[in-house]
Formats: C-alpha cells, structure tokens, sequence
C-alpha cells in the first residue's frame, strides 16, 4: 500500500474502530503483523457505511504460546530530497543580474532606470548565494525497538515500545516518535476468552512552515535574491537588505512551529462459547487523541513585524468509542456437513466528540524568549468549539456454503448518523455475494495443472457519510463577531434539512487462480461503482453571504480492473526468487449534475459525461517565433491563435488530477542466507498544476524576484524556437495567468525499495543463544522516472493536483540489525 487514501477508513485490529486521527503517525510500523484492503461489496458490508470508501483493516502482531522472545531493532541512516529538476533550480546571481537587465531593456525604460534598479536589487554586491542550498540538508534518522512476546497455553502476550528520531531535509526540522504497544489474551474458561490491546504514541515535531506563504522556507528560498546573502558581514542576520522579502534561514531560527500528538488506541473484547455452534462476542474500543500546534512569529522579522511579534495556540482532542457485539451461528445443514450455514446478527454503537481551541495575540517584548500567546500584550482572538457525532447499526450476515464448492453470502444493515435530521438519519444497506470454487468440481479432479481456480461476484448497496462536517446539515449561528466591544453573532451555516446519504452501489467480479504447484498465482478483478446523491459543495451567490453549501447532486460512476501476478521463477533449497506485479486502471465519469449545469471551481470543472474535477483552463499555444509572445488558443475549438490572453470561453478540458493507471513490481532473490528486494512503484495518466510557475517563470508576479534555469531557454531573438517567451520585466501579455502551459504529466515511475541483507545461520548463532539475527541495507525512494521532463517537483508530492513547495520527499538510505533471543 502506497498511501492510505484519505476517505478510507483505516481499522485497528479489526475493532471496527475508525480512528480519528492518522493512524500510523503514532504506530510503529514493526508492530503491524499484516494490512489487508478491503474493497468488494461483501467485505465493506461489515463496517458499513463508513466502509463506502474502502477499509484498510491493520492488524497488530500477538504472542504466541512458548518460551519468551525478545527482539531489538536498530537502524540509522541519512536522507536528501529523492526528485529535483535541474530546470527548476534558482538562477545564480550573474544568471539573474542578465534576465533583469534583458527584462528591463525589452521593457523600454531609459538606462538610468536599469542601472538604478540592477543597484536596488544588488547587481554590484558581489553576493552570490544560494538560498536553496542553504535551507537543504540532508537529514538522519534513527530508530530502536525492543518487544517480548510469550505465554502458555492459557495466556498469550506481546509488549513493545519503539523510539524514532528524525531530523529533516530542511534546517531547524525534527520528528520524534515514542511508542508502545500491550497485547494480552487469555483463555480464562474452556468456553470464555477475554483480551485487550493497547497502543500509544507520543509524537513531537518542530516543523517549518508550510502551504502557499512565503514564511514556508523551500518555497521562499526559490525567490530570493542570489544577490543577497542570508547574512551581514559581521555574522549576523541580514533582515534590511533581502530585495521585499523575508530572511528565510533566520526565520528558521527565530520562528517557531511545533507540533505534538498524543494518541492511545485500544479495545477489550470477551467471547463466550454458548453452545459448540454458537458463540457471543464484545468488543469494546476506545480512541484518544490530542493534537497540539504552538506558532511564533517574532517581533523584528518576517509575518510577525507588522504587530510586533504574533503567536498562536491550538489544541484540538478527539475522543472517539466503539462498541460491537455479534452473535455468530455456525451450523450443518446435512448430517455430512456439504452444506452448511454461518450467520452472524449484531449491533454497534459509536460516539465521537472534538473540542478544538485556539488563541491568538500580538504586540510581543523584542526578545525571541517569549513565544507563547500569553506574553503578547494585546490578545486578539480566542476561540473555542466542540463537535459531536454518534452512529448506530443494527446488521446481519449469513453465508451459505456447499461442498466448499459454492459459496452464497448476503448482509443487512441498518445504519443511524447524527449528521442528518431526524427524517433522514437512517439508511439501510445490504450486499449480496457469491464464490465458485472451480477447482473442487468432478471434473477437475484429475487436474494436475490448476491448485486453486475460484470465480466470485459481489454486489452491493451502502451509504456514505464521510463528505460532510458533523453539522452541515443544520443552519449554525456563530460567536465571535463583536462590534464595539459588544458580542456578536452572525449565521455560519447555511444549512439543509433535507441532506441525506450519499448511495454506493458496488459490483465487482474477479478470478483467482494459481498454478504450476502454486508457482503462479494470478488474481483478476473487474469492478463498478455507481454512486448517486453526491455530497458535494455547490457554489452559493457571494450575496448570501457564504460561497457554498453543502448538497445531494448528481451522480457519479467508477469502473476499472486490477490484476495482481506473484511468480516464483526458482524454487530450490538454497534459493528462492518472487515476483510480484499489481496493475489497476480506474475510469471515472459524472452521470448527472442538477439541471445538468456545470460547476467550475476555480480550475476545476464539474460536468456530466467528463471525470470529476477536470482540470478547466485557457490553452496554451505556444511562443511567436517572430516576437516572442506568448500565444494562446482564442476558443475552445483549437482554432486561431491570439497573443491576447483569452476569455473564460476559451477554457477547455485538460486533463485530470487521477491517474490512469497505476501499481507496483516487486522483486525478492534469497540465496543461502543473502538475500535482495527490489520494489517499483507507477503511476500514469494525471496532470499536476505548477501553482508557483506564474512566479518563478513569468514576471508579471513579483518581478524582483528571483527565476528558475528554465528561463534560460527564453526567447531572445527572431526566430528562436522555444516554449519560454520573451522576458519583460512586470510581464509579457498576462503569460503568469493560469493555463494548460503550467499544466503537468504527472507520470512517473519510482524505486520505491532497495534492501540488501543477510540472515546469519542459526548455528553460528547458537553458541550466543541468539535464535536469529539480520542486518541490511535499504534505500528508499532511490531513482524517480519522470515523462515529463518539465515537471518542477516530486510527481508523487503533486499527485493531489498541486504543490507549494513543502519539504520534499525523502530520499533515505539505513543500515539496520535485527536480532531475536
């Protein structure tokens, strides 16, 4: 798994338990024992409508009965930015001083102004320095774990705790990481067995600013003047001479970001056996989490200069439970068993609640020691809120199956949010699936090719409750807005009574096979998913008083296919080589809008027949070869060209943030002990949209700013053939406004994993009554292909349709031990 996609719900031990908070921030990940997807219309049933997205169930490793193991890992190593595109460095100072003086020169001013304006911006400081560069470094982390796992045949038990340090790719960054983990089950009677499982974390983090400001340092260091140093000849800060910019390395220092997370996650569970066929189970889980953000911007540089010094605190916590209990019945049908019934019945509650704070105040003492809200003498805002959100779910399920040849399952469920009203809470769902094991029919019985062959079906109907905020369906008034010392209050919330559940209906069918004694193994899959009654944000008139409101519109399908393909070329005793490859193709297309209108956000069209959220933009024609204008197309049908910027009607479809295609290859090779994984992982057919292009690229925004090496491509005579125009300084003809030239292929493919390592024998082992140990080498992220080689940033970092320039990913290289006794 790449990533965990945002609208899935992610499952610990299979409690039913949607965590609030992300789950493996706090979770060490040699604690996981296995993570399975669950996406078919059988399998979502049982989480419900909160599975309309997808389930991804984590499970966490247990004890095993026996003689007590201990393990310690250990594994330090270094890391730098895994993808830079040398097009996109920031010009040096002589690089920048020439595209100035070309700008100002095609721009017509008279030499004076040039020569006074190259002086303003430091032409003659004979600074060359690289902000970039300066903000970069490589980073290290390291990590240590320790676990014990044990018992007999009446308990088992498993407890470990982990400590991770990372210190970041940008100066002044820091994550550290504290965790454990309590897993204990008990047989207490032949026929009761009781348990619990604890996890938690601690996570603190001093973190540089991030997002579209350019108080987020990578992104700042890209326009900062090369000809002016982050530094005074004395060795302090310069903060009076940085060409309309902030010091961005000083305010690394000077401001302050710190996050902190505190989570604890658990469940305690009792199975009690009523008859051999009938057992009753309760499980009962819990979710605490605590985020904490502190941020400080001093009093005399950078955002905080205008108030003297501002600070912010918020604090946010999620208390969040979950209690199930089934009733499973287990029964043959025929005295021989061919047929035979499970059926589960069950009822589910769940409660969350959120109280969130914050407080805000400026006016601070010209000191960098004071960084908390409490020493600025003019607090400006406090606010506070709470959130909370209740569910209830009566279900059943119940499969029938038949010489384990046939298998028919169905479930029911009725699902309560309290994020309707009263006339819209409930839901009720249900799904339908069906298994034919091939490989156990008659007349496959003198098969020696096949050792599995299984068709299976599923379809279903669930509800979805994830698009909307805990109160979007009511008209909310809210506090805050005073007026001359008085209280005041204004709406909030627009509204809407009638809002109710957004409707899934999944159909997959897939093919599961294997072969050549197991050697190969090919699962096929093909799958829809319709969904009606979107829960969408539809713009509202700026009149009302609030730009959208949240709606049940138009309808929407998902199609695709995935094939996963594990091979086993050699299979010896000394040797053993896996491949794995994973392909998946989605399609998405909106079936129906109100009226069948089209909503445009922004760059984003909504329209039916077309993927969701198409990207919606003027179309970039090229450069005059003759002049070196920036062209565009003057209409939407590709016709006639203008170096006039166009119209809204001229915006056409330009492609989409979703990929086409992508999956994964895998490699394994174990010879005596060595053994090398190799893994991929691509992705095809997606646009990413260079928010910052307009800046580094044109001048029409922040003219004095400093450019990218992709400027030196630039048009600069009759008759150059380039994609860059002519550069004028304050802009050429509107080339910084947003159109399909800063549209990009996001494709790519990534070594994702490079590990080389080696198991030392157990004999050698023994005299040190060590039972196993491992050491290895691991890279990760070591090698990015990219199709479009103008892309400026990580394409994985953008595959959410834009970047600001955060911390990039990390390319990682570790050295680790493994040892067990």
């Amino acid at each position: 798994i790449e990533k965990f996609p945002p609208a899935s719900v992610v499952v610990p031990d299979a409690s039913r338990l949607q965590t609030t908070a992300n789950l493996l921030s706090t979770l060490n990940p040699n604690d996981i024992e296995s993570i399975s997807v669950l996406k078919d219309a059988a399998s979502q049933s049982i989480y419900g409508s909160r599975a309309a997205n997808g389930v991804i169930v984590v499970t966490t490793k247990k004890g095993k009965a026996g003689k007590t193991k201990f393990r310690f890992d250990t594994e330090l190593g270094q890391s730098n930015t895994a993808y830079t595109n040398p097009g996109y460095r920031p010009l040096n100072a002589q690089e920048y001083v020439n595209i100035t003086r070309e700008g100002l020169v095609n721009l017509g001013v008279a030499q004076a102004t040039i020569d006074a304006t190259l002086a303003s911006l430091g032409s003659t400081s004979g600074v060359d320095y690289n902000w970039l560069n300066n903000v970069s470094r490589n980073g290290t982390q390291q990590q240590y774990n320790f676990s014990a796992d044990g018992g007999n045949d009446k308990t088992t038990f498993y407890l470990s705790g982990g400590r991770f340090i990372q210190e970041g790719t940008t100066i002044n960054s820091k994550l550290t990481r504290t965790n454990f983990n309590v897993r204990i089950n008990n047989k207490a009677t032949e026929r009761l067995n009781i348990g619990f499982n604890l996890n938690g974390g601690y996570v603190s983090q001093r973190a540089p600013l991030a997002g579209g400001a350019f108080g987020n340092p990578v992104l700042s260091s890209y326009f900062l003047l090369p000809t002016r140093s982050a530094y005074n000849t004395d060795g302090t800060y310069n903060i009076t001479n940085t060409g309309g910019l902030h010091n961005t390395i000083a305010l690394t220092e000077w401001d302050k970001r710190f996050l902190r997370q505190t989570s604890l996650r658990g469940s305690v569970y009792g199975e009690y056996k009523i008859f051999e066929n009938l057992k009753f189970k309760t499980n009962f889980g819990v979710d605490y989490n605590v985020l904490e953000e502190d941020q400080y911007n001093n009093p005399l540089h950078g955002d905080g200069l205008a108030s003297n010094g501002r600070a912010f605190a918020y604090y946010t916590r999620y208390f969040n439970w979950v209690w199930t209990n089934t009733l499973d019945w287990q029964q043959n049908i025929t005295k021989n068993g061919d047929l035979s019934l499970n059926a589960q019945i069950g009822y589910e509650s769940q409660k969350s609640n959120g109280y969130f704070t914050s407080l805000q105040s400026q006016q601070f003492p010209p000191t960098l020691a004071l960084t908390y809200p409490a020493s600025g003498a003019s607090p400006t805002t406090a606010t506070a809120s709470i959130s909370d959100y209740s569910f209830a779910s009566s279900f059943a399920t119940a499969a029938i199956n038949f010489q384990n040849r046939f298998v028919i399952s169905g479930s029911f469920r009725r699902d309560g949010s309290s994020k309707f009203s009263s006339n819209f809470k409930y839901g009720n769902f249900y799904s339908i699936g069906g298994t034919w094991n091939i490989d156990r029919e008659k007349f496959m019985q003198n098969n020696r090719f096949f050792t599995q062959l299984k068709l299976r079906s599923s379809y279903g109907v669930n509800g979805n409750n994830t698009a909307i905020g805990n109160y979007d369906a009511l008209p909310l008034y809210g506090y805050g807005f005073n007026y001359n010392q008085l209280p005041g209050s204004a709406p909030s919330n627009v509204g809407n009574p009638i809002l109710s559940w957004e409707i899934n209906k999944p159909f997959n069918i897939g093919l599961d096979m294997s072969f050549l004694k197991s050697r190969v193994s090919i699962t096929a899959e093909y799958y829809t998913r319709t969904t009606s009654d979107l829960l969408l944000g539809v713009p509202l008139s700026r009149t009302s008083g609030f730009s959208t409101a949240t709606r049940n519109i138009g309808s929407m399908e998902n199609k695709g296919f995935e094939l996963t393909v594990n091979v086993i070329p050699v299979q010896t005793k000394n040797t053993r080589w896996d491949i794995d490859f994973n392909f998946a193709n989605n399609k998405n297309k909106v079936l129906s809008l109100p009226d069948g209108n089209d909503i445009v956000n922004g760059s984003f069209l909504i329209r039916q027949g077309v993927a969701l959220n198409s990207f919606f933009l003027r179309e970039w024609a090229g450069v005059d070869a003759a002049n070196g204008d920036p062209l565009w197309y003057a209409d939407d049908k590709r016709g006639s060209t203008t170096n006039a910027y166009p119209g809204v009607a001229a915006r056409v479809i330009s492609g989409n943030a979703q990929p086409k295609y992508f999956g994964s290859l895998a490699t394994s090779v174990n010879f005596k002990g060595f053994y090398l994984q190799v893994s991929f992982y691509y992705n095809y057919g997606n646009k990413v949209y260079d928010t910052w292009g307009s800046y580094y690229l044109g001048s029409g925004f922040g003219a004095v700013y400093n450019k990218v090496a992709r400027q030196m491509n630039r048009w600069m005579k009759p008759g150059d053939v380039t994609d860059i125009p002519k550069y004028i300084y304050n802009g050429n003809k509107n080339f910084q406004s947003s159109s399909t030239f800063y549209l990009n292929d996001g494709d790519f493919v990534r070594l994702r994993e490079l590990q080389v390592g080696y198991t030392i024998p157990k004999e050698v082992l023994a005299k040190a009554k060590i039972t196993s140990a491992n050491f290895y080498v691991r890279g990760t992220n070591l090698f990015t292909w990219v199709k479009d080689k103008n892309i400026p940033f990580d394409p994985e970092q953008g595959t959410g349709s834009a970047t600001n320039l955060n911390v990039f990913i990390p390319r990682t290289v570790t050295v680790g031990l493994n040892i067990t006794f």
